[in-house]
């Protein structure tokens, strides 16, 4: 293949997702977050089950997305990457993004945490794995929506370096009705900021 058709090559899977260019793969791996040792693999399938255990246990036993929606997703190989977490043999979150490629853009589909083991970095820590693998793809932002009832995740977006877009009304459509919150987080503006920091340190060491 020459150099140049192997660029359009690129170019084309990118935009357009090819089965074969094999952008979604994802290696487990053993993730230490403040103590915690946890295995993060993609989700298969036989997870839903579990991931519907957790929803429930996090949304008061309701099931905002059911078998079908978790299946369509997990299938959906070529753009979306859903990832379970396990501590023990016991799956205690798991997170999900659609890769836009047209866009530049990954929105983060769903995100829970099982309450033991909320507060503990582990959310910060599945944001942290979706925006890395949306930078290894070239993407540009990361999206997602959040209630505006929901103060402490909101709170925990922003910490993770999100910001507001738009407000989206009427976005949750069970009883009552409630906007939402569509926030941002710009790969190459916090890589920018990242830099800048990093930078700041290494004078400080140096006495600069």
């Amino acid at each position: 293949m020459t150099p140049m058709l192997k660029k359009f090559k690129t170019g084309f899977n990118r935009l357009f997702g090819s089965k074969n260019d094999g952008q979604l793969e994802f290696r487990c791996r053993n993730v230490k977050v403040k103590g915690y040792e946890y295995l993060f693999v993609r989700a298969v399938v036989p997870d839903i089950p579990e991931i519907l255990d957790i929803e429930r246990a996090v949304y008061k036993g309701q099931t905002p997305w059911n078998f079908e929606n978790f299946e369509a997703q997990i299938r959906e190989q070529e753009r979306t990457l859903y990832l379970v977490v396990r501590h023990n043999d016991e799956m205690v979150g798991f997170a999900g993004c659609d890769m836009k490629y047209a866009t530049y853009e990954a929105h983060i589909t769903n995100i829970a945490v099982l309450p033991p083991y909320q507060n503990l970095g582990l959310g910060q820590m599945l944001i942290k794995t979706l925006i890395d693998e949306a930078d290894k793809r070239g993407l540009r932002k990361v999206s997602l929506e959040v209630r505006q009832s929901n103060v402490n995740a909101h709170e925990a977006y922003r910490f993770a370096g999100f910001v507001d877009r738009i407000v989206k009304k009427d976005y949750y459509t069970d009883s009552p009705a409630e906007d939402a919150i569509e926030m941002v987080y710009s790969i190459n503006a916090n890589k920018r900021k990242e830099r800048m920091t990093n930078g700041r340190r290494q004078k400080s060491h140096l006495g600069l």
